[in-house]
């Protein structure tokens, strides 16, 4: 008889083994975590958990918490998420411990939009910045330039930009009296247009009045009958570096500039006056905000060529 009850509760112990959970626990609490620009954020993101060995776990929202089996594991965004995607913190791979509590945290930042700046910075006049609203007596070799100030704002990385510069010419004659035409050669010279820092131009082309001028062209400026020159140009830009552009417009005779003035020569050009004024695009596609793509019409100078001083 005490046989058969032992037998008997050996059974129930076994059953009761197979039945009452272990009391030695091998699991912890995997949390998973986002932020955007630093604050904390909830949503939709695809990310990875993979054990050293074993099942890997996966989500498509944060915040959530896993039970996981304890050991190392290591995080990994997939893909979603509210920005641009950073890093993982405190570290991509964690160990967790039986009971306790590890976090991953999914770092995004927000994705700058696309957008493309121009400002009219000064006249400049062999190189130095000079006033607007001023007349100013140049003499030959002397040169008329444009500064303009660009920026790019976007994701990290470079930008094609199409840039238009406009020159309005306005010849004046002599102290406002009638002259003769000047004329201009259409030189469009490589180094006439450039940027600090450096930047490689691309297809550079002159117009006139809108019209494609071919280069040696000769382009008229009739007393009192502003004519409207222009330059395209291609640029490959680096996103949210701030750049100056130079546009050397017009010399007699020289240096390397779009447009020479060939006609009248001295002393008849000499007391001959140009008023000009000057304006400027940028066209970046996918531009988010096209107001500040155009620069305002700038302030006026004249220029007055004249024989070199004794």
């Amino acid at each position: 008889m005490r046989k058969g009850l032992l037998a008997i509760s050996l059974v129930l112990l076994l059953s009761l083994a197979f039945v009452v959970p272990s009391c030695n626990p091998t699991t912890g609490t995997i949390e998973v975590k986002a932020t955007l620009d630093g604050a904390a954020w909830t949503g939709a993101v695809s990310y990875t958990l993979t054990p050293v060995s074993g099942t890997a776990a996966s989500g498509s929202t944060v915040s959530k918490s896993f039970t996981l089996v304890a050991g190392t594991w290591t995080c990994a965004y997939v893909s979603g998420g509210p920005g641009a995607f950073v890093n993982i913190t405190p570290s991509a791979t964690q160990t967790l411990v039986v009971g306790e509590t590890k976090t991953f945290t999914l770092n995004f930042v927000t994705v700058p939009a696309l957008d493309a700046r121009i400002s009219f910075e000064s006249w400049t006049i062999n190189g130095q910045k000079v006033a607007g609203g001023q007349f100013y007596t140049l003499y030959p070799n002397d040169y008329v330039d444009v500064e303009y100030k660009e920026h790019m704002y976007g994701p990290a990385g470079n930008v094609t930009v199409h840039q238009t510069a406009w020159l309005k010419v306005h010849n004046i004659g002599f102290e406002g009296q009638p002259g003769p035409d000047i004329v201009l050669h259409v030189a469009n010279e490589p180094g006439a247009v450039f940027m600090d820092p450096p930047s490689t131009p691309m297809n550079q082309k002159c117009t006139v009045g809108g019209l494609p001028a071919a280069e040696c062209d000769m382009v008229h400026l009739p007393f009192c009958e502003p004519v409207t020159l222009d330059v395209e140009i291609d640029w490959n830009l680096e996103i949210c570096q701030d750049y100056i552009k130079t546009i050397n417009w017009i010399s007699f005779p020289s240096p390397a500039v779009l447009f020479h003035i060939v006609s009248p020569l001295p002393p008849l050009l000499f007391g001959l006056s140009l008023n000009l004024t000057t304006w400027a695009n940028v066209n970046l596609p996918g531009d988010t905000d096209p107001s500040d793509d155009t620069t305002p019409e700038s302030s006026w100078i004249v220029i007055t060529y004249q024989a070199p001083p004794p």
